[in-house]
């Protein structure tokens, strides 16, 4: 009993750095740097993280949409903007994927993909794969900094 509890509460210090990927990468990715974790730990929090994130707004975005906007007394912003527009029209569905991770989030890369009108497969295949890439980069320079210290 005292094994499953003392393993659980260690399980327990990832999820922060999990919830974060999911809501804003890159803040997921500094947190587990200043835990120290591995170049493996970092790479499976963030990344499922932030896959969790994509996938939980890939297909409940618009109830969660709809939730916040009756919760703040408005109406939720209209989409798409000219400014994802152009966005979206430069770089298309690949883009907006690899700028997620680090510029964007999974909640605001989810949005632009879906208010144009990109299958929810695709989106959760495109943007799975972009994590998977930014997260081997990152854990990887979280790894070097590591060493340096």
């Amino acid at each position: 009993m005292d094994l499953f509890v003392s393993e659980s509460l260690s399980l327990l210090r990832y999820l922060p750095i999990f919830l974060m990927s999911g809501f804003k990468f890159m803040v997921g990715v500094g947190m587990s740097v200043l835990m120290g974790l591995s170049f493996w730990e970092q790479l499976a929090v963030t990344t499922s993280g932030g896959v969790t994130g994509v996938i939980v707004f890939t297909y409940l975005g618009d109830t969660i949409r709809t939730w916040i906007a009756r919760w703040r007394r408005r109406p939720p912003p209209s989409f798409p903007s000219q400014r994802w527009a152009r966005l979206w029209e430069k770089y298309g569905l690949w883009g907006i994927a690899l700028l997620t991770p680090p510029i964007l989030s999974p909640p605001i890369g989810t949005a632009i993909a879906l208010a144009f009108g990109t299958p929810r497969n695709l989106i959760t295949l495109r943007m799975t794969i972009s994590m998977v890439l930014w997260g081997l980069f990152f854990a990887g320079a979280g790894d070097g900094l590591h060493r340096l210290w």
